[in-house]
């Protein structure tokens, strides 16, 4: 994937250099990857997939260093409903967009909750 890939599939651009891109890609792919319960995406890369990926990618990097534990907050009848930026929010985010593409990839058996909201296949979430 290209800078120019990833401005197609999401719209945005990234003032990162072409090294620090392929570092994000790497790393990205590798939790595409794990996320679909695949040991490698697969080479070439389709479309659909690219666009999931680049949009994973954006979505990390808006969620990037962000974690905020409290999501409600309640005293007594005023409550308040904080939106956690969590990295996790990421894989959420692709999820609810790109669940038709992720279904078509994936080779989970089972969807599987693991402790601490970790996923291995999208109906962890």
């Amino acid at each position: 994937m290209t800078l120019d890939d990833y401005k197609l599939w999401t719209g945005e651009t990234l003032a990162v250099s072409d090294e620090q891109f392929d570092k994000l890609v790497a790393v990205a792919s590798g939790r595409i990857a794990s996320f679909l319960c695949l040991n490698t995406l697969p080479d070439p890369l389709p479309d659909d997939l690219a666009m999931v990926l680049a949009n994973f990618i954006a979505a990390a990097q808006n969620h990037q260093g962000k974690d905020m534990f409290v999501t409600d907050k309640k005293v007594r009848n005023f409550t308040i409903s904080f939106a956690s930026n969590a990295a996790s929010n990421a894989f959420k985010q692709i999820v609810r967009q790109y669940g038709d593409i992720i279904g078509k990839y994936e080779n989970c058996e089972d969807s599987m909750s693991v402790e601490g909201n970790r996923r291995c296949c999208h109906g962890c979430f």
